[in-house]
């Protein structure tokens, strides 16, 4: 059924290579940027999920209790 309605559309083959051209460019440009990525730029990411968040210091003045 599905075949039957792509024919009948009529120039859905450009669209099939279309989308290959467009998947081939975008993960080969990806590869190209992973290649030239700085050593600096990676470690600084491979560190991020490890750091500490900055602890906020306690205040001086006691909560007050609302009551």
């Amino acid at each position: 059924m599905i075949e039957n309605v792509m024919h009948k559309l009529g120039g859905v083959s450009a669209f099939g290579v279309i989308s290959i051209c467009i998947f081939f460019l975008f993960f080969t440009g990806m590869l190209v940027w992973s290649v030239f990525l700085k050593k600096s730029y990676l470690d600084s990411m491979c560190e991020l999920p490890l750091e500490r968040e900055p602890q906020s210091e306690p205040s001086d003045h006691p909560r007050a209790n609302h009551e």
